[in-house]
């Protein structure tokens, strides 16, 4: 039996997709947790979300905010401010306080690093190839606060300036811890209307505490500001084509941050074909196909073939979402998705729609 098995690998390996002749063409609904680490993010909890419309208070009725420091300490607050100034891109925009659902807080510079940085950055495209060497040092050694010009900064049209950035983010990357590769320096505040990017115009917030009255926070001490029992809804089409693929390196990067505490929701539906050479054969849902199948190519496999799969942060550990998860997180980052390979070695085609929900208990 190993035999066959080995044989039957090696032969897919050399052909690519192999016709899956005695494979089950229907998937089951039952997912293997042996097939990767664990069913959720680790120490998650399944169980019923509680999603509740987020309160609109009249204008004499501040909106109760949950506040988690950057410690992972959490304090409910009233906001004393009437109105946030956030500048964006497009300009400087207003917003009411009463109006705001979340707010996440990119880091706030040292003093004089934000400067230092852009300086930097520019002497990447200097003509003097002694100041571009100097550059690419300083930035290596100004480390994870760097990473969003370096970003900004790999995507230019000067191939000098995109070829040092990467260099110098592969590099942090090899160095950095996983939670210190996901930085931004820019501010994240959702409505119910909208969200916006861009940085708060002020470096404290005046809020009222139960327990200990008025206060002032400064934004560089702060994580997230949430509106108590507010939420964060998004729908995803996830192409099978791009996130299916069998080198597992296409992640979806979603819009949603989630935050350690907060109660996370995902449902998917629809049908993918793992075998797009025979149409409609052997098609599978989003829980995927059972059994473990093989790695082709010596390959670890991960998740089932088909199945939704997903991870918190860019680094984060995978767990499987199949056509439903609900739970309690212990990361924070963004959430990424996925689709388990073919176990044929083949391109799927069709997509999945995802639906996302994360809630602030």
């Amino acid at each position: 039996m190993f035999t066959r098995a080995v044989s039957f690998a090696l032969l897919v390996a050399v052909v690519g997709c192999a016709r899956p002749e005695g494979q089950p063409g229907a998937p089951t609904t039952k997912a293997s947790k042996d097939v990767i680490p664990e069913k959720g993010p680790p120490e998650t909890k399944g169980g019923a979300t509680d999603l509740k419309t987020p309160k609109v208070n009249a204008k004499d009725e501040p909106t109760a905010f949950e506040i988690r420091m950057v410690d992972d300490t959490v304090v409910k607050v009233v906001l004393l401010e009437s109105n946030l100034s956030i500048v964006t891109k497009y300009g400087k925009l207003t917003v009411p306080a009463n109006d705001v659902r979340r707010l996440e807080f990119g880091f706030r510079y040292p003093d004089g690093a934000e400067a230092k940085i852009d300086k930097g950055i520019t002497d990447l495209g200097s003509s003097d190839f002694r100041t571009r060497e100097d550059a690419e040092q300083t930035l290596a050694e100004i480390g994870k606060f760097a990473l969003p010009a370096l970003r900004r900064a790999a995507r230019s049209e000067d191939a000098e300036v995109n070829r040092r950035a990467k260099a110098v983010i592969k590099l942090l990357e090899g160095k950095l811890p996983a939670n210190q590769l996901e930085v931004r320096d820019h501010d994240v505040v959702e409505t119910a209307e909208f969200t916006i990017k861009g940085r708060m115009d002020a470096n404290t917030l005046k809020v009222r505490t139960k327990h200990f009255g008025d206060a002032t926070v400064k934004l560089a001490d702060i994580r997230t500001f949430r509106a108590v029992g507010s939420a964060s809804a998004a729908e995803f089409a996830l192409d099978a084509s791009k996130y299916a693929k069998m080198t597992q390196s296409e992640w979806k990067e979603t819009v949603l941050e989630v935050s350690s505490g907060q109660q996370l929701e995902v449902t998917a539906s629809g049908r993918i074909d793992q075998w797009p050479q025979g149409p409609g054969q052997y098609m599978c849902g989003p829980e995927g196909q059972g059994g473990a199948g093989f790695n082709p190519g010596g390959v670890q496999r991960l998740g089932l073939p088909g199945q939704v799969i997903g991870r918190i942060g860019a680094n984060g550990t995978p767990f499987a979402i199949g056509e439903g998860y609900k739970g309690k997180v212990t990361e924070s980052g963004k959430l990424y998705l996925r689709i388990g390979g073919s176990p044929w070695n083949c391109e799927s085609t069709g997509s999945y729609k995802v639906n996302v929900n994360v809630t602030t208990p």
